[in-house]
């Protein structure tokens, strides 16, 4: 039998858990009467981040994006509990918070693939810098100027 350990160092193992997890509980989630569908909008569009991970395997953005929008979801998740407990069967609840529950575990695992995949959390990606950097201006193309060349034509005589 396989190591737990080594399963989950396997980095495509790691995102089909985290989806097939997600998708399990977020289903459930949603069998109650939510109202106003931000709980459905924000973990579709989770599933579909996930869906493109798995699809896109090399690729850094896609697991920024799933990392984000479930990083995000935390936060989500705990207003939409509380805002609509009122307005849920017990099941949606139940499922609703074990959901929320699971989350920084599968944050966890979408960081350690971000990691793998070569992502890293620099600020000066992202946000602008306060250091100079040099700048090439593609409309004028420097042209060397000749040193020991004899004076051209007056252009203002031509006028």
């Amino acid at each position: 039998m396989t190591d737990i350990n080594e399963l989950m160092g396997s980095a495509f193992v790691r995102v089909k858990l985290v989806a097939f997890v997600h998708f399990i509980f977020i289903s459930n989630a949603m069998m109650g009467m939510w109202g106003h569908g931000a709980y459905e909008f924000y973990n579709f569009l989770f599933i579909i981040a996930m869906f493109w991970t798995m699809h896109s395997k090399d690729s850094v953005e896609a697991i920024q994006a799933a990392l984000i929008i479930d990083t995000s979801s935390i936060f989500f998740d705990m207003v939409t509990i509380i805002i609509m407990f009122h307005a849920m069967n017990g099941w949606a609840v139940a499922f609703s918070i074990i959901n929320l529950l699971i989350r920084p575990v599968s944050v966890i695992l979408l960081y350690r693939e971000f990691n793998t995949r070569g992502g890293s959390l620099q600020t000066g990606s992202v946000f602008p810098t306060t250091t100079q950097r040099s700048y090439q201006d593609i409309d004028r193309p420097t042209q060397p100027v000749p040193t020991n060349s004899p004076p051209g034509p007056n252009v203002a005589s031509i006028f």
